[in-house]
């Protein structure tokens, strides 16, 4: 596939995307502190897993039981890209290509406009439009999502962003702690599809870790879904260093799914405006996170990286 790779910056920040390949932030880098706070491709390019490397953005976001589900009396069929689980996961445009449509030093936008049908058969036109800044105070990245049709579309997003727990060249595994404000976990079948049980455990120590910024990840992998819990706050820290990455997203996030690797070296922290398979959930689709636009409206969901040292 082709690589359309264009690198904004500003003062100790440095960000690349890949425009061909979803608008993907691929490297976000901060020379100051000679981190880099991404999980980057290899420079040949070749992915052994598309969804661990940078930010991709997932539309529709995780999985959906059968890739179908119903609303306002339509039938929405995605195709089972998933054939082991029965599921549609994720959505294609991680691989899409998007259009600049403004670009300057430290800034890109890119967008993505499908007409009704053309997108995996969704039913709906609609746009997406993905803004990356830089700033003094770090890394902004701002998501519209616009329903260009003439009906109520429903809308499941997240990214699956993959950063470097040894983010800083510095770093050893026993300095790193990492923070996710959550509220409540979302068991899953992880013996099937990875779905929804219909079950919300009690915290246990690797979740209470998490919330207490304590969570050790080279000691264990872990695969959990929450409910985002405070301001929604995310971060990776070297205690040895006094130095964190932090991420910050608004609460149209309402859900985290994370996903650590352990001895590989990354850990997610995947923001998602709604709980895995929230379309056919056996949780109500108000407290699953189902959201639709209006047409002719548009969602706007913001996030933030920075560097703090403490």
């Amino acid at each position: 596939m082709k690589s359309n790779k264009v690198r904004i910056a500003f003062g100790e920040w440095s960000a690349i995307i890949d425009v061909d390949r979803g608008a993907n932030c691929v490297s976000l880098r901060n020379d100051l502190y000679k981190a880099h706070v991404l999980r980057e491709p290899p420079e040949s390019g070749e992915l052994d897993n598309p969804y661990l490397y940078g930010m991709p953005l997932l539309f529709p976001v995780n999985r959906i039981e059968g890739g179908r589900f119903e609303f306002e009396g339509r039938e929405y069929v995605f195709p089972i890209n998933e054939p082991r689980t029965g599921c549609h996961l994720h959505g294609e445009l991680h691989r899409a290509a998007f259009e600049t449509v403004e670009q300057s030093d430290r800034r890109l936008v890119c967008r993505y406009v499908a007409d009704k049908g053309e997108y995996l058969g969704f039913p709906h036109a609609f746009e997406i439009i993905q803004e990356y800044e830089l700033k003094e105070d770090g890394f902004y990245h701002t998501v519209t999502v616009l329903n260009k049709s003439y009906s109520n579309m429903p809308v499941f997003i997240g990214f699956h962003i993959t950063f470097n727990s040894l983010f800083s060249l510095d770093s050893s595994p026993e300095d790193i702690r990492v923070l996710a404000q959550i509220s409540e976990e979302y068991e899953r079948n992880m013996e099937v599809n990875y779905l929804p049980t219909g079950v919300k455990p009690p915290f246990d120590g690797a979740s209470l870790a998490l919330c207490q910024g304590e969570y050790k990840p080279f000691e264990r992998s872990l695969s959990r879904h929450y409910r985002a819990g405070g301001e929604g706050r995310m971060s990776i820290t070297d205690v040895k260093r006094r130095l964190r990455v932090v991420y910050e997203n608004d609460s149209k996030y309402g859900f985290r799914l994370i996903y650590n690797g352990g001895a590989e070296g990354y850990i997610c922290l995947e923001p998602q405006n709604c709980l895995a398979n929230c379309q056919n959930s056996p949780f109500s689709r108000a407290e699953s996170g189902f959201d639709a636009i209006e047409a002719g409206g548009k969602r706007i969901y913001r996030s933030k990286i920075n560097l703090e040292n403490f």
